[in-house]
């Protein structure tokens, strides 16, 4: 059996995509790698093809409004993600999918969101593990959770986001607002979400601070 393999599903739309944001993917891609003790795979959300040979998902997040998304691949994505039997984590635009894909649902917000902000933890679940009660990480969204799925819990908050994390346990999913692949040494926090993530995966993870 080959090397256990982590997918890296771009969601942005293929009509938005730019040689700029492909860079930009490119080089999130390579710093989750690093962190995940795996390699890690990437491909547009609609592109086809099974998880069969797949230990995690991870969903990115999307500069894209919804509304340029064609609804049925956004169905046929969720149909794919909900049987997949493997831990997958959501990163903003990707933990609201997971959000709609449960059942869940999701609203815009006012103003757009944009910088470092301290969250509270309030369930760690293992994903905040050695942050204690505050992680500070980096936000970008203009939607949040407006509605909860059946099975998953709030695990930090903001002031100004009232659903900052998500986890559904029996499935193994979990799901941040904020963006953690945004780290920096001053801001080290998100790579420690990272890495809890793939050590709950089961793939190790590794510590980095940069």
């Amino acid at each position: 059996m080959g090397r256990a393999v982590v997918e890296f599903l771009i969601t942005e739309h293929p009509s938005l995509m730019t040689k700029a944001l492909e860079r930009h993917y490119e080089a999130i891609r390579r710093r989750i790698e690093r962190l995940a003790g795996a390699p890690l795979r990437s491909r547009s959300y609609d592109a086809q093809g099974d998880f069969d040979d797949v230990a995690a998902l991870v969903l990115s997040g999307s500069f894209g409004p919804w509304a340029a998304h064609h609804s049925a691949a956004l169905a046929r994505l969720g149909d794919r993600v909900m049987e997949f039997e493997g831990p997958v984590l959501g990163i903003c635009a990707g933990m609201q999918l997971q959000t709609m894909f449960a059942g869940g649902a999701i609203g815009p917000r006012k103003p757009l969101l944009v910088g470092y902000a301290p969250v509270e933890v309030m369930d760690d679940d293992g994903l905040f593990d050695g942050l204690g009660p505050t992680a500070m990480v980096y936000e970008h969204h203009a939607h949040d959770v407006s509605a909860m799925p059946e099975g998953f819990v709030v695990l930090a908050r903001s002031p100004s986001c009232a659903v900052e994390a998500i986890a559904a346990p029996d499935r193994r999913w979990w799901g941040t607002q904020f963006h953690p692949e945004r780290f920096t040494p001053q801001h080290p926090d998100g790579a420690r979400v990272l890495h809890n993530f793939f050590k709950l995966a089961g793939l190790g993870g590794v510590v980095r601070r940069s």
